[in-house]
């Protein structure tokens, strides 16, 4: 499967798969082994490096990201011990990208204790993004409406739970990028990456039916080139997926 951004190759864990395009560049210089953990988890939050993948050969890798080997193996060593990661030896070894194994008691510990920064963090979500849905109305292009609806179906077929958050991630990127504005397409990949870091280890099918509802909405008003009805339709969208993560801390999975 093709990635759908970036110029770090990774490959996946079959021996005779080809190489594809996954990590992107970071947006600026890293220094530091947390900031590459923490760069290589934000690509596996937005769905550019998935699980099976293999990630490229320690040398290169450091030379993408413009860091020092002993620092990148400092970086892969925190990542393997999170489960993220497995690092394997031999001619087909390498270091492969892991679905994380953390408990679910734990995860869900960790999200009721975050709860409120989740909840805040959906408010923001529905300023940029229904930002981002009036514009791309008003501005997106023939290929940008395409990429939306290549995201659409792609969510509408997915059935595994990374296929779906990858989906609907790239619904919502896709969108930001038609707004045409820079400043707000990064915003919208942030609050993502801060939300579903946690929120993706419980899972997503439990979202999925109202996505694909509310997306279908957002993208017949950007196709029409109905600003303001793009607009709405995101704000129910969203306002939709924060009472389902408050029915989640509530009753629990």
């Amino acid at each position: 499967m093709s990635k759908r951004s970036g110029d770090a190759s990774v490959t996946s864990g079959s021996a005779a798969a080809s190489e594809t395009s996954a990590a992107s560049a970071p947006p600026r210089a890293i220094s530091g082994y947390q900031a590459i953990v923490d760069h290589l988890r934000r690509e596996m939050t937005l769905g550019r490096i998935r699980p099976g993948d293999r990630l490229p050969p320690e040398r290169q890798l450091a030379e993408q990201l413009g860091v020092a080997r002993d620092t990148l193996r400092q970086a892969l060593r925190i990542l393997e011990g999170s489960g993220q990661i497995a690092i394997r030896r031999g001619s087909h070894g390498g270091a492969f990208v892991q679905a994380s194994m953390m408990e679910a008691w734990r995860i869900r510990q960790d999200i009721r204790e975050r709860a409120s920064d989740i909840v805040a963090l959906l408010e923001f979500r529905a300023v940029i993004d229904s930002a981002a849905a009036r514009f791309a109305a008003e501005r997106r292009s023939d290929e940008e409406l395409a990429a939306m609806e290549q995201a659409q179906a792609e969510l509408e077929a997915s059935e595994a739970l990374h296929d779906s958050r990858d989906a609907d991630t790239a619904f919502h990127l896709a969108v930001a990028r038609a707004s045409g504005n820079h400043e707000l397409a990064v915003a919208v990949e942030d609050a993502r990456v801060k939300m579903f870091a946690p929120v993706d280890l419980l899972g997503f099918q439990f979202l999925k039916e109202s996505c694909v509802e509310g997306h279908a909405l957002v993208l017949a008003a950007i196709r029409e080139r109905d600003p303001d009805r793009a607009a709405a339709e995101m704000t129910r969208h969203l306002a939709a997926t924060r009472n389902e993560f408050e029915l989640i801390l509530t009753e629990g999975l």
